[in-house]
C-alpha cells in the first residue's frame, strides 16, 4: 500500500485546512505511481491499493472523497468492487470515476449503470483527470452540505414541532433540556429563568449520564457576560470558563418580544465551533417562542378564570397578546408562502445547474458545448421569469385597495367570458353548455370577476381530455346568486382540495398556484 502522508491545503468545499483524500484503486504499478504522484502534486492526500478487498476495507476506513477505481483486476473487478460499495450506506454516495484500457461502449453503460459518476479511459491525459476530480469532488460535497443543511432543517422543525405541543411553562423547560442533548454534544444543558423584571429566578439542570450532579453555577455572573455579549456567548477549551468544570460551552438568552424569559446553556469538555453554534441559535430561538406562548397561554388560564377582577386592568395585556397570535399566524403565511416561492424556482434551477457543471466539464476538457444545453437552460430561465411575473401580479393584486364595484347583470359579465373563449374551447372538441339566469342584479367588480370567471373555465379545460363538456348554470337561491361550473374531467386531487386557495397549490405539471 502506498499512503501520502496528509498536506495541510485549503479545502474550497469544507472551508477547512485539509486536503481531500482520493482512494486509487490500481493493480498495475506504474500507473499507480502515475496517479500517486500526479494527485499529491496538486494537494490531494492519496491512498493507493492494488486489489479489490483492499480497495473496500479502504474505502470503508479512510471514506475518502474520490475513488479511482481500475475496472481490470484479478479477483474483484472495478465493477464488482463497485457494487459493493453502492450497497454499503458508509460509501454508497462517495463519487467513483472508472478507469479502463479498453473503450468498449458496454463497458461504460456497464460502470453508469452500476453507479459510477465517470469514466476514463487509458492513457490518462493529467489535465483531464485533475478537472474530472476537482469538478466530482465539489459536487460531492456540495451534496454532503446540502444534506446537513436538511438535517438541521428536520431537527428544528422537530424542536418547533415539540414544544409547540407543550403549553406548560415546566414541562417545556424539561423538555428542552432533553432535545438539546440529544440533538447536540454536550455533557449538561441548563436553562436559568428569569423573573418579569429580569432577575434571575432559578435554574433546572439536565446530565447527559442521567445522574445530577452539583453545579457551580453563578448565574448573576452569567447572566451579566451574557448581556454584555450581545446575549450570546461561547467558550472553547477555555482555562477561565464561566462555569466551573466546563471548558468549552454555549449560552443565548431566550427572549421574545422585548421579554427575557431566560438563559439557556449546553456545557462540555469538548470543542464547540460555528456549526454548533448555529443549531443552537436556531434551537433557543424555538425555545424562546415555546416559553412566550407558554407563558401567555397561562395568562388566559388566568385571565378566564379570574375574569370579573381582571377585566379593567387586563383588557389592554389581552389586545397584546391577540396581536402577537396574529403576527405569529402571519408568520407562519410567509413560511408557506416562502417554501412555496422557493419550490417554483428551484424546479427549474436545477437542470440550469446541472448543465452548468457539464458545460464547465465540457470546457476544462476541451469539448464542444451542446447548443441544446442553452436552449434547455434559456427554457428553464424564462419559466422562472414568468413565476416571479405571476408572483407580481399576485401580489399587487394582494395590495391593492378595495376595488371598485358597480351595479351588474351577472348574466352578462358570464356571456361575455364565455364569448371570448367559445373558439378556444372549440379547437379542443369541448361543448359548452349554459343555463343562466337573466334576472340576478349584483354588485361587483367586473374585471374581476370575469378574470375568477376565466380561470375556473380554463382550470376545467385543462382537467377534461378532448371532446368534453363544461356546464355553466347560475340562479338565485335561498336569497343566494350562485354561479355553477361543471366538467367531466379528472376532478382535483383529494390531497390538495383543502389547500385550494393557498398560493402555489396546483394539481397540473405547469401550473403555479397563483391563479
Amino acid at each position: 500500500m502506498i499512503h501520502i502522508p496528509q498536506q495541510q491545503v485549503r479545502n474550497p468545499m469544507t472551508d477547512t485546512f485539509e486536503a481531500p483524500m482520493v482512494l486509487i484503486v490500481e493493480d498495475h504499478l506504474p500507473a499507480a505511481e502515475m496517479l500517486t504522484r500526479l494527485l499529491s502534486n496538486h494537494h490531494y492526500r492519496v491512498t493507493c491499493v492494488n486489489n479489490g478487498d483492499e480497495a473496500i476495507l479502504q474505502a470503508q476506513k479512510l471514506l475518502p472523497d474520490l475513488i479511482l477505481l481500475d475496472v481490470m483486476m484479478p479477483g474483484k473487478s472495478g465493477f464488482d468492487v463497485l457494487t459493493i460499495l453502492r450497497q454499503q450506506p458508509r460509501t454508497a454516495d462517495i463519487p467513483a470515476i472508472l478507469i479502463t484500457a479498453l473503450d468498449d461502449p458496454s463497458d461504460i453503460e456497464q460502470g453508469l449503470n452500476l453507479g459510477a459518476d465517470d469514466f476514463m479511459t487509458k492513457p490518462i491525459e493529467s489535465r483531464e483527470l485533475l478537472a474530472r476530480a476537482r469538478s466530482k469532488i465539489e459536487s460531492y460535497h456540495l451534496r454532503q452540505t446540502l444534506q446537513r443543511r436538511t438535517r438541521d432543517m428536520e431537527a428544528l422543525l422537530r424542536v418547533a414541532s415539540e414544544l409547540n405541543h407543550h403549553l406548560q411553562v415546566d414541562d417545556l423547560h424539561h423538555l428542552l433540556l432533553y432535545l438539546l442533548l440529544d440533538l447536540l454534544p454536550g455533557d449538561a444543558s441548563v436553562i436559568i429563568s428569569l423573573d418579569e423584571h429580569g432577575a434571575v429566578s432559578g435554574h433546572l439542570a439536565n446530565w447527559r449520564s442521567g445522574e445530577a450532579s452539583d453545579l457551580m453555577l453563578d448565574s448573576s455572573r452569567l447572566l451579566e457576560e451574557v448581556r454584555d455579549n450581545a446575549g450570546n456567548l461561547l467558550w472553547s477549551n477555555d482555562n477561565d470558563s464561566p462555569i466551573p468544570g466546563f471548558s468549552s460551552g454555549m449560552a443565548m438568552m431566550l427572549a421574545q418580544s422585548n421579554r427575557q424569559l431566560g438563559i439557556l446553556l449546553l456545557l462540555s469538555q469538548t470543542t464547540y465551533d460555528d456549526y454548533h453554534q448555529q443549531i443552537f441559535t436556531g434551537i433557543s430561538q424555538q425555545a424562546a417562542l415555546a416559553l412566550r406562548n407558554a407563558e401567555l397561554y397561562e395568562f388566559q388560564v388566568q385571565y378566564a378564570e379570574n375574569l370579573e377582577q381582571m377585566v379593567e386592568e387586563r383588557t389592554e395585556e389581552l389586545r397584546s397578546t391577540q396581536n402577537m397570535l396574529l403576527r405569529s399566524e402571519k408568520l407562519a403565511s410567509v413560511g408557506r408562502f416562502a417554501r412555496g416561492i422557493a419550490h417554483e424556482i428551484n424546479n427549474p434551477l436545477n437542470p440550469i445547474l446541472l448543465l452548468l457543471e457539464s458545460m464547465s466539464e465540457d470546457i476544462q476538457t476541451g469539448s464542444a458545448i451542446d447548443p441544446r444545453d442553452i436552449q434547455e437552460m434559456l427554457h428553464s430561465a424564462r419559466r422562472i421569469s414568468r413565476t416571479v411575473d405571476r408572483l407580481l401580479q399576485f401580489t399587487r393584486k394582494q395590495s391593492e385597495a378595495q376595488p371598485d364595484v358597480e351595479q351588474l347583470q351577472l348574466v352578462v359579465v358570464l356571456e361575455n367570458v364565455i364569448a371570448l373563449s367559445q373558439k378556444y374551447f372549440q379547437q379542443d372538441g369541448i361543448t359548452l353548455q349554459t343555463d343562466l339566469d337573466p334576472h340576478p342584479v349584483i354588485y361587483g367588480n367586473r374585471d374581476q370577476l370575469e378574470q375568477v370567471f376565466l380561470n375556473l373555465m380554463l382550470n376545467a379545460k385543462d382537467a377534461m381530455k378532448r371532446g368534453g363538456v363544461l356546464t355553466i348554470q347560475s340562479l338565485v337561491q335561498d336569497n343566494r346568486v350562485v354561479v355553477r361550473f361543471k366538467d367531466n374531467g379528472i376532478g382535483i386531487p383529494p390531497e390538495i382540495i383543502d389547500k385550494i386557495f393557498e398560493p402555489f397549490t396546483s394539481g397540473k405539471d405547469t401550473g403555479n398556484g397563483l391563479g
